[in-house]
């Protein structure tokens, strides 16, 4: 049985929070390049937040230096190493309803 190598966790991709409503990619894009950072891809989320690929670690790094409590348009940015939310929560078990409980209309 062969074993297959996981690849090395990397955290090159940022968590942008408290960004102004009318943020958008571009924008914060734009924010990156003023600043001399480099991101590969950024994504932008209701809610004022956004997640933020860097090419390697020291860019990642560079830019929570740079960026944690930047003023940006009137507001104190948060920047930090996005972490998965763990393991999704498994679905609760459905119990089958019975037969004559459907035809009562109850599901």
């Amino acid at each position: 049985m062969a074993s297959t190598k996981m690849p090395p966790i990397t955290m090159n991709k940022l968590y942008v929070g408290n960004l102004p409503t009318e943020t958008n990619e571009n924008s914060l894009r734009q924010l990156f390049l003023e600043q001399n950072l480099a991101c590969t891809s950024v994504l932008v989320k209701r809610g004022g937040y956004a997640f933020v690929d860097c090419p390697d670690q020291s860019s990642a790094d560079k830019a929570i230096d740079k960026l944690n409590g930047f003023n940006f348009r009137g507001s104190p940015l948060v920047v930090e190493p996005s972490v998965a939310s763990g393991k999704r929560r498994p679905l609760p078990e459905r119990v089958p309803v019975p037969v004559s409980w459907m035809r009562a209309g109850y599901r």
